[in-house]
């Protein structure tokens, strides 16, 4: 369970998102320790997310295991993927790592008014700013929850996992996602100069392309 778990966190590692660029942008900013602070933030927000999770199977079971349930959750699900693929596929732009989060938003509610020519007076906070806006940021992206429940509902509801085993399979993909994390934030500027919008452009594609299929492999397993 647990290389599987291993396996499974490496596919979620490579994403190209708001944290990779949250965690390369601290990096270069106040050094190694501020992106893993962003990284760390990030963690606890994955932690407390499968800790609610965990304890949640039982219902989770409960709703699964309702009439037509999967069918219509697999339609769901597979069109979800469908149109995010598509949208990502077609889009023209791509994510700008300077551009003001709801996390950002949020922060700078909480510490007030920004004092002349600073962007965020939570910068100020130190390690422990970087880490709450990793933690913000997050949880509240919707992925996050729609991640974490389908890998729950897809893979350990149905082959009826024992809590030992949920345990190591959570522990596993944990494993890869902070030690590829750190790899991220200690690798910032290499990662920074390859991440031109042209390679940006072509990941997008890859990973549209992906949620094309795996949309249309689900709806086809309904049917």
């Amino acid at each position: 369970m647990y290389i599987n778990g291993l396996l499974l966190g490496l596919s979620l590692s490579v994403l190209i998102g708001p944290m990779l660029f949250a965690i390369i942008q601290a990096s270069l900013e106040r050094g190694f320790r501020a992106g893993l602070s962003v990284a760390a933030g990030i963690w606890m927000s994955d932690i407390m997310f499968l800790y609610f999770l965990y304890h949640g199977m039982g219902p989770l079971a409960r709703l699964i295991a309702l009439p037509d349930f999967k069918m219509w959750a697999g339609f769901a699900g597979g069109g979800v993927l469908l149109f995010l693929g598509a949208f990502t596929l077609l889009s023209k732009r791509t994510p700008d790592p300077n551009k003001e989060s709801t996390a950002d938003r949020l922060l700078d509610k909480i510490d007030g008014q920004e004092t002349e020519g600073v962007d965020h007076n939570w910068k100020r906070w130190g390690y422990v700013g970087y880490g709450l806006r990793g933690f913000l940021l997050n949880t509240i992206n919707p992925f996050t929850v729609f991640f974490w429940v389908g890998i729950a509902s897809t893979v350990i509801i149905p082959n009826q996992w024992t809590r030992s085993e949920t345990v190591w399979f959570f522990s596993g993909m944990l494993t890869t996602l902070m030690l590829a994390d750190m790899a991220k934030a200690y690798a910032a500027k290499r990662l920074r100069d390859f991440l031109t919008p042209r390679h940006i452009r072509q990941m997008q594609r890859i990973i549209g392309v992906l949620m094309l299929i795996f949309g249309v492999v689900l709806i086809i397993r309904v049917l």
